[in-house]
């Protein structure tokens, strides 16, 4: 393949594939973190998906604008040192007191600069390979993360279970390490700006500093409202930010109860939970590929509210059936999950897809930003009212509950469109 002997891309390539398993293993290791200190409680699972999402708000609205300042490499692999440091703290941390709020912190920080990390990323790729390469490139950096990813759930679950927590952050600081010093060789094509390491370093610190005072002088908020101005201009596009908004709270309403469902039901912290995110990520793969052969056609809301259905239907069978003492009972689970992921594949893609049929070119990243902050503004909401919920109720009601509305809306929305289809 050309595009592998391109050197530069190859370091870029490997450096990804690595690190991203080494992330997904991060997470299993966080997971498992939270449920030592609190078994069974979703509130505390609640707090630390809090802070691995809370910088898509601090840093994530102005964090491509300032990397478009810096030098795209030396961000990446400056971010990635300084994430590795942060990883491989938190051992030095939860072994000795089971220190909450440092930990915290560390994973603020790291999600934080995983924030800057990606616009760099995506932007140095134009800068190492042949314009008539960048499909092939971006595909091949896609699907391989996805791969990476989802080995480095389901073998992360299993490392974490049986070698112990701290292995998976020191592994985790070790791939960023390695991810680091990958990135710190390309340079064959590319050509550096004149930035400085300490110039860098600085403009990070800057990113950071100014994210926190975005938020707290309230400018979040305005950006928001100037946001939505223009974006409900377009109707099909403020129907579909109205859809996700809907998607993505009964996401957050399943999705920390969902991961303490399912270690109390199949009796597991991190192993389980691993694989069952793999057979989750096989579905959706098989459902885009689907897709992608059979969906060209088809009235793009129909899907979208067709897999909304399909999603909260399997959660509601999934929910039920896990409450009682089955034979082959991962297996079900494993069924259920997979076909989870095939009925929600459409969800990402063809929203995506009606944004880029639907909105002007050169405001794809203001319309991306602010989708952005809606859909993760409506996550943690939802995430923390089930939390509280589940200090009273089991997680098995509230998924019961949260799927049991995502059908009832689902089928009215899809018997709406079904009509005004009908009619016109």
């Amino acid at each position: 393949m050309k595009l592998l002997k391109n050197i530069d891309f190859l370091l870029l390539w490997f450096s990804q594939v690595v690190s991203q398993f080494g992330d997904k293993l991060n997470q299993m290791a966080l997971i498992a973190w939270a449920y030592s200190v609190m078994p069974g409680s979703s509130f505390q699972m609640a707090k630390l998906i809090f802070f691995t999402i809370v910088p898509v708000f601090i840093i994530g609205p102005f964090a491509a604008t300032a990397v478009d300042r810096m030098d795209y490499r030396k961000t990446m692999y400056m971010c990635d040192l300084l994430r590795a440091l942060a990883v491989f703290s938190i051992p030095f941390l939860i072994l000795p007191k089971q220190l909450i709020l440092p930990v915290y912190l560390m994973v603020f920080i790291s999600f934080s600069l995983t924030r800057l990390f990606i616009p760099a990323k995506m932007s140095i790729i134009p800068n190492i390979v042949d314009e008539e390469d960048l499909l092939p490139a971006n595909s091949l950096l896609s699907l391989t993360g996805v791969i990476a990813a989802m080995l480095g759930l389901g073998l992360g679950g299993i490392m974490v279970q049986h070698l112990g927590i701290a292995s998976g952050f020191y592994i985790d600081a070790g791939t960023f390490l390695f991810s680091a010093i990958a990135i710190y060789m390309i340079g064959t094509r590319y050509k550096a700006r004149d930035v400085t390491f300490a110039q860098e370093a600085v403009g990070i610190w800057q990113v950071m500093w100014h994210g926190v005072k975005y938020v707290f002088k309230g400018e979040i908020l305005k950006d928001l409202k100037e946001g939505l101005l223009y974006l409900f201009e377009e109707e099909r596009i403020k129907h579909l930010i109205g859809l996700l908004f809907l998607l993505w709270t009964l996401l957050g309403g399943i999705y920390a109860t969902g991961i303490v469902f399912i270690q109390e039901s199949l009796g597991s912290a991190t192993a389980d939970l691993g694989i069952l995110v793999v057979f989750l990520g096989l579905g959706v793969l098989s459902g885009t590929l689907l897709l992608g052969k059979c969906g060209k056609d088809i009235d793009r809301f129909l899907l979208l509210y067709t897999s909304l259905v399909g999603v909260c239907f399997f959660l509601f069978v999934f929910a039920v059936m896990m409450r009682f003492d089955l034979e082959h009972k991962f297996g079900w689970a494993s069924l259920l999950i997979f076909l989870i992921g095939i009925a929600g594949s459409p969800l990402i893609t063809v929203s995506q897809t009606i944004v880029h049929e639907t909105a002007n070119e050169e405001m794809f990243g203001r319309i991306f930003g602010v989708m952005e902050i809606i859909i993760h503004l409506a996550f943690v909401t939802a995430m923390f009212i089930s939390s509280l919920l589940a200090e009273s109720f089991s997680e098995g009601n509230i998924l019961i509950l949260w799927s049991g509305i995502g059908i009832g809306i689902g089928f009215d929305r899809l018997i709406r469109r079904i009509k005004l289809k009908f009619n016109g």
